[in-house]
């Protein structure tokens, strides 16, 4: 690779910054997790845009400038890994995030009282370590992750090679004690055009990968939403079938890996009839976020109608499902709903069938629904489960 100017990259980066503040700022949504994301981006963007005013410093100020913005850049940084935390849900205390940004600039700003060598070393150290930390829990969210977009694999990408750059250039600011450059990017020449070339890319593809996410996962809200019921939540009718299906579409093991739980409250009509449909609503509600808080993430909850939900459940055996089941009457159970100055206490019957292959989600359905039947005829308030298909 050709010779790169360091300075120009710096420039580059604290103008790709800029864009990307911009790119940032035209995001609109109305998740908080991914507003307070979007803000520490913004505000990560503005510490980096600081390198675009190198042009407009007078020389004999130049080098005390860039120092105050290399530690600026680091707390651009370490509010880009907070960022990410927040962008996946992983929660950071504010004052935790705080402190680790303050400390990035902190430790910079710091050493540059101390001398040449010791400056060399911070920067290296603490671009090394915020890097290699953002690369290890983004890697281990991502890869964890059923489904992984290309944006996502995109981000780990970007993340590891600055990692990996900054990691030798701890190993060369240890092994090669100056004399180093005006720039401070003390790293092997043949390393050198890379690292200005990433730095100076790194802001824009940042706001790229970060604008594809969001924009990805806004599109998933919207349909999600289209999907949903819009008195408690849960899936609708619709949305279970679509998602059912392909849950059963994605189904790796022999039969029995897939559950389907009908779920209907007992004596509902009885609550409407004392308290007003207002209170059946909120019972709803209420009952559908007590499922949801004791259902596994990879579960389907669905509104089937009336007072009637279902659940498709990846399982590895019968028994697991029935767990499940008896788990979820059980603390519909103990578990009163409060609302409107009532107290009213719920039990649920429950009707459990097991996916065999050949067999549709219809068919599952109308299994699980006719042993929901029998529970209601054996006497509410327990599970039962459907004969096997093939018997």
């Amino acid at each position: 690779m050709g010779p790169i100017d360091v300075f120009t990259s710096y420039v580059a980066a604290g103008a790709g910054a800029v864009i990307g503040l911009g790119v940032v700022s035209l995001i609109r949504t109305d998740q908080p997790r991914l507003r307070q994301a979007l803000g520490l981006y913004r505000w990560a963007f503005g510490c980096i845009a600081l390198l675009g005013a190198l042009p407009l410093v007078p020389p004999s100020w130049q080098s005390g400038y860039l120092k105050v913005a290399i530690g600026s850049v680091a707390m651009g940084v370490a509010l880009l890994a907070w960022a990410f935390r927040q962008l996946n849900g992983r929660r950071t205390a504010p004052w935790g995030g705080l402190l680790a940004t303050a400390l990035a600039g902190g430790c910079i700003w710091g050493a540059a009282w101390w001398g040449d060598t010791v400056f060399a070393r911070a920067i290296a150290f603490v671009f090394a370590f915020v890097s290699v930390g953002m690369t290890l829990e983004q890697g281990w969210i991502i890869l964890r992750s059923p489904r992984v977009s290309g944006s996502e694999l995109s981000l780990l990408w970007v993340a590891s090679g600055f990692a990996l750059n900054w990691l030798v250039a701890v190993q060369h600011v240890l092994s090669v004690p100056g004399p180093y450059p005006p720039h401070w990017l003390h790293v092997p020449a043949w390393l050198l055009p890379w690292s200005a070339l990433a730095i100076a890319l790194l802001p824009l593809s940042v706001a790229a990968v970060v604008f594809a996410i969001v924009n990805e996962r806004l599109n998933a809200q919207l349909r999600a939403r289209a999907l949903s019921d819009d008195l408690t939540g849960t899936l609708s009718r619709r949305g279970l079938r679509e998602l059912g299906e392909r849950m059963l579409g994605l189904q790796q093991h022999p039969a029995r890996a897939t559950a389907v739980l009908m779920v209907d409250v007992d004596h509902f009509k009885q609550v409407n009839d004392a308290h007003g449909h207002q209170v059946g609503d909120e019972v709803l509600r209420f009952l559908a976020q007590l499922l949801r808080d004791h259902l596994r993430e990879d579960a389907l909850l669905a509104r089937y109608g009336g007072e009637e939900f279902t659940v498709v459940l990846p399982v590895r055996m019968e028994s697991e499902a029935l767990r499940v089941a008896e788990r979820l009457r059980r603390v519909v159970e103990s578990t009163p709903c409060r609302t409107h100055g009532v107290v009213i206490h719920l039990t649920v019957s429950i009707g459990v069938a097991f996916h065999h292959r050949g067999q549709t989600l219809e068919q599952d359905l109308a299994r699980a629904d006719a042993s929901l039947y029998e529970a209601k005829h054996q006497g509410r308030n327990r599970v039962m489960v459907a004969p096997s298909a093939t018997s």
